[in-house]
């Protein structure tokens, strides 16, 4: 089966590819336009493993949380793709994935994604039990909701970010960070999305991104519409 995965819900790109006989992960960061960029990076990959968008068997991506526009690119594009051949589409929360890309027995794992205006997209697992569905939140909001653990995983490249603010925020925890994310992140959406194709199927045509909190864009037109209510008032 020849699978191909991506993450484009932060600034960074997780891609991978796997064949029956080869797997490559490719991590971009820095100067980097998903919108522009995304569809060259993965002609490169199926190029080196000298496959034809036709020959995609699955496709996999992360849908939310995370960036508005990232991940509208990362599905449009594989949405792009499936219509283009008879390859199949899964979508995977993103926090999920991180989890699993450096999952830990016997403490809990949390994943964390920079969700700006001083927030954080977050969750929390112990041993496959969620200790905090993903929110949208602060590292105060957390602190109750971990029930005296004291020993925590965080991944996501917003980790140490995310660590530095909860300590300063009066968190009583040895936190680890998980310094190589989002190393792993395909093979973890590799695992999660042959998981949910066997369990649910492929996505819905219509299936979108997972949006916690509403866009910039969304937040100033409510904003506009309750101005002008106002004033019909």
């Amino acid at each position: 089966m020849n699978i191909l995965c991506l993450d484009t819900s932060t600034e960074v790109l997780s891609i991978g590819l796997k064949t029956d006989s080869s797997f490559e992960e490719r991590l971009i960061d820095g100067n980097f336009s998903h919108s522009e960029n995304l569809l060259e990076e993965i002609t490169s990959l199926l190029k080196r493993a000298k496959l034809e968008l036709r020959d995609l068997d699955l496709l996999i991506a992360t849908k939310g949380p995370g960036s508005f526009t990232g991940l509208r690119v990362g599905l449009a594009t594989l949405k792009g793709i499936r219509s283009a051949s008879s390859a199949k589409l899964v979508s995977v929360p993103t926090l999920d994935a991180m989890i699993e890309s450096n999952r830990h027995q016997g403490i809990a794992d949390m994943a964390v994604i920079d969700a700006k205006k001083q927030r954080f997209y977050i969750r929390i697992e112990k041993d496959g039990k969620v200790l905090c569905e993903t929110i949208d939140g602060n590292p105060s909001d957390i602190i109750e909701r971990l029930n005296g653990e004291k020993e925590i995983a965080v991944t996501g490249k917003d980790a140490a970010k995310f660590v530095k603010k909860a300590l300063q925020e009066g968190a009583c925890c040895n936190f680890s960070v998980d310094c190589f994310a989002p190393r792993n992140l395909s093979k973890a959406l590799l695992k999660l999305g042959l998981e949910q194709l066997e369990k649910y199927g492929e996505d819905e045509i219509g299936a979108g991104p997972m949006y916690i909190r509403r866009s910039d864009a969304e937040e100033a037109l409510l904003k506009k519409m309750r101005e002008k209510a106002n004033e019909t008032n």
